[in-house]
């Protein structure tokens, strides 16, 4: 290997990509130097023509791989046919993608949006109508509980339900959180905080709501028979009980729907990601009569979001989740990717969190030579996309067709990056710190 200055130096082509992001571009998850241009299954190539392996899916968007021909096909034929069909008329792509997804998962109803933040405000939105009209909570009262660490998104009601958020964004949206509403903080995974929590406060909590695989904390697993327990308590009290399975859903777990793989039925899930198979920004809520039924004209609702091109593509990526056993696929190719991680015997690292094809890699706290964003970056200019997770997490996630071989690739690139970190001199965007994804 050539020096760092050889290996890790940004194109120019990059930088002027790079230098519009600085000077015109706001907001955004501190990305890396990495101008990407086109991709295709499992892989990317940049400004340059440089291949990469995609070990990120754009952040468990593309579980179905990038551009699909099943996906791409049937959305291109909607973008032909008419693109916008919205909310003052009937659109009947959106009817049978509301189907497909009843038949599939014995909802009664779905309400679409287009971003994940979207369809989490539109599920808080319905457990708060609930809480009133069905539970008969007092006028002001009504609460939303979450688990701390939670992520749902990065909106003034999205991150309101957030244990950690900036003051600059104050003040928050009431009564919601991870705390109950007299101050107990209720742990992801620890079932005596909810017990607790729900027996003092549970007449005024209208519903429960919990990444049933925690992702941007760093792919973390619940204790087994956790979604159980926590399915009995929310009905020994009443609560409605919610699954934001934007990210860890639709195979990327390696189950359909992460909670099926406990056998638990919430009484709401939150979809998104890769509904439409990356294709088209597209979101929602599952729900039964008795929450979603609750829905009068005009309380929820998007201009872009059950259109016939989104719709179409959703049903396309609900048809290759399905045909092609993705959640399957997701299990065997996890297991291989971690067994080869486990098996080099890597510094650095104290273990490994996750499920299916969705797993972080946990280290040792080593700064400045050794942290997450330092490997993320070599392994982007190496040619491996991954991210960081948290304070001392990195996270793999491929789509989850991708091939075995491009699997092996990518994962030694991985052990070989671990192994060279610390010899490595100064790294693009090392420096960068992001408090969402780690630094």
């Amino acid at each position: 290997m050539g020096s760092v200055q050889e290996s890790c130096a940004i194109s120019a082509k990059t930088q002027e990509v790079v230098d519009d992001y600085a000077n015109y571009v706001a907001g955004g998850f501190a990305p890396y130097p990495i101008a990407l241009t086109r991709t295709l299954n499992a892989k990317a190539w940049d400004v340059d023509g440089k291949e990469y392996i995609d070990f990120l899916s754009m952040y468990a968007v593309v579980n179905m791989g990038h551009s699909h021909p099943t996906i791409l096909a049937a959305a291109v034929e909607a973008m032909k046919e008419g693109a916008i069909v919205n909310l003052p008329f009937h659109n009947p792509a959106y009817a049978k993608l509301a189907k497909k997804l009843h038949q599939m998962f014995g909802y009664d109803k779905f309400v679409a949006l287009t971003s994940g933040g979207e369809a989490v405000d539109a599920a808080v939105k319905i457990a708060r109508k609930w809480g009133y009209q069905s539970k008969k909570i007092p006028d002001g009262k009504c609460h939303i509980l979450t688990a701390a660490s939670c992520y749902h998104g990065v909106t003034i009601s999205t991150v309101s339900l957030a244990s950690t958020k900036s003051n600059y964004f104050g003040p928050f949206v009431p009564q919601v959180g991870s705390a109950s509403p007299s101050g107990k903080v209720v742990a992801f995974g620890v079932i005596e905080d909810l017990r607790e929590a729900l027996d003092a406060d549970g007449e005024n909590i209208a519903a429960f709501m919990i990444e049933p695989m925690q992702g941007a904390a760093g792919m973390i697993t619940p204790p087994k028979d956790y979604l159980k327990e926590v399915e009995a308590l929310c009905r020994k009290h009443n609560i409605l009980f919610i699954c934001d399975e934007i990210q860890c859903g639709l195979g990327r777990a390696g189950s359909d729907l992460f909670h099926l793989r406990e056998g638990v039925r919430p009484d709401m899930v939150v979809l998104g990601k890769a509904l439409s198979g990356r294709m088209y920004a597209l979101s929602g809520v599952m729900g039964d009569n008795r929450t979603l039924g609750l829905l009068d004209n005009f309380e929820i609702g998007s201009t872009f979001a059950a259109t016939p091109v989104g719709c179409a593509a959703a049903i396309a990526a609900l048809d290759v989740l399905v045909d092609e056993k993705l959640s399957d696929r997701a299990n065997e190719l996890g297991a291989l990717l971690i067994s080869t991680l486990e098996a080099a015997k890597l510094p650095h690292i104290t273990g490994f969190s996750g499920a299916g094809l969705f797993w972080s890699i946990v280290f040792e706290r080593k700064p400045p030579k050794v942290t997450p964003r330092r490997i993320v970056s070599l392994l982007a200019q190496r040619g491996v996309l991954v991210s960081a997770a948290g304070l001392n997490r990195v996270r793999i996630c491929p789509p989850l067709t991708i091939s075995k071989d491009e699997l092996l690739k990518g994962a030694k690139m991985v052990i070989e990056a671990i192994r060279d970190i610390e010899g490595m001199g100064e790294l693009p965007s090392e420096s960068l710190f992001d408090p969402r994804h780690g630094g």
